[in-house]
C-alpha cells in the first residue's frame, strides 16, 4: 500500500470553557464546527473528508471503567495520512478559529490534539453511539511490538469475548503517528460503534471483558474510554 493512500484521523479531547455549562457547551461546539464556512480555505476540503463530533455521556451506570471527565472527542477523517501537515499548518495558522476556540474550549484545539493513521478492522456503518478507547502501551512495550501483538490478539479477543454478537457494529482503529502534546501521548484511539447507548449497557460486560483481554499490552489505569453521542456530523462514512 503506497503511503499516501492510508487514511488519516485528527483527533481532539473537547472541554469546555469554564463559564459554558454542559448544554451551552454542546451548542457553542457545533457553532464552532461551521467557523470553517468562514474560512474560505480550499485546503479544508482537499483535506478534510469528514467530521464527527462526539459528546461525552454524563452517566456512571452505562460503562463501568468509562470516565465524563472530558466533555467531548471531535473526529475528524483526512483524505490521507500525508495531509496532516496541511491539516496541521491550518489548525496552527489560522486566527479566526483560533478566537473562536478560546471562547468555546478549556485550552486551544492544537494542545489537545493527536495525529493518526485509520484503519478499519471491523467493517459496518456509523451509528450515532460509539465508545471511545483512547490507549496506552505498557511501560517497557515498544511501539511496534504494541501493534502487532493487538494484531495476532484481535480475532482471539473478538471470540472470545462474543463482542460482535453482542452488538459492535464496526471498530476504527486510529495509529497515532506524530508526536502530541504533554499529557496526550495515546498510542491508539479505538472507534467501537453501537446502535444505541442501551446497546452499550447491554454489552458492558464483554466490553469490558474485551478491554481486559489487552492488558499484557495496554495500561489500562493511564488509558482513557468514553462513551458518546454523536452530535454533529458532516461527511461520509469512511474511516
Amino acid at each position: 500500500m503506497n503511503p499516501w493512500s492510508l487514511p488519516g484521523k485528527l483527533v481532539y479531547l473537547a472541554n469546555r470553557h469554564p463559564r459554558l455549562s454542559r448544554s451551552e457547551f454542546r451548542d457553542r461546539w457545533i457553532r464552532h464546527g461551521s467557523v470553517g464556512d468562514a474560512m474560505a480555505d480550499s485546503r479544508l476540503e482537499s483535506s478534510v473528508s469528514s467530521l464527527r463530533y462526539c459528546l461525552n455521556l454524563d452517566r456512571s451506570d452505562v460503562l463501568p471503567s468509562a470516565t465524563n471527565e472530558h466533555d467531548g472527542v471531535a473526529l475528524l477523517s483526512l483524505r490521507s495520512v500525508v495531509s496532516i501537515p496541511t491539516v496541521h499548518a491550518m489548525l496552527t495558522q489560522n486566527d479566526i478559529a483560533f478566537a473562536d476556540e478560546l471562547r468555546t474550549f478549556e485550552r486551544p484545539v492544537e494542545e489537545v490534539t493527536m495525529y493518526a493513521a485509520s484503519e478499519l478492522l471491523v467493517d459496518g456503518s456509523e451509528t450515532d453511539v460509539v465508545v471511545l478507547e483512547l490507549a496506552r502501551r505498557r511501560a517497557g512495550v515498544g511501539p511496534v511490538e504494541f501493534f502487532r501483538q493487538a494484531d495476532a490478539d484481535r480475532e482471539h479477543r473478538l471470540t472470545q469475548t462474543q463482542l460482535v454478537a453482542r452488538g459492535l457494529r464496526r471498530w476504527v482503529r486510529n495509529v497515532v503517528i506524530a508526536p502530541a502534546a504533554r499529557g496526550f501521548g495515546y498510542d491508539a484511539v479505538n472507534e467501537y460503534w453501537f446502535d444505541s447507548v442501551d446497546a452499550v449497557a447491554d454489552a458492558s460486560d464483554a466490553i469490558e471483558d474485551f478491554l481486559e483481554t489487552s492488558v499484557s499490552n495496554t495500561e489500562r489505569r493511564a488509558s482513557t474510554v468514553m462513551v458518546t453521542t454523536v452530535i454533529h456530523r458532516l461527511g461520509r462514512d469512511r474511516p
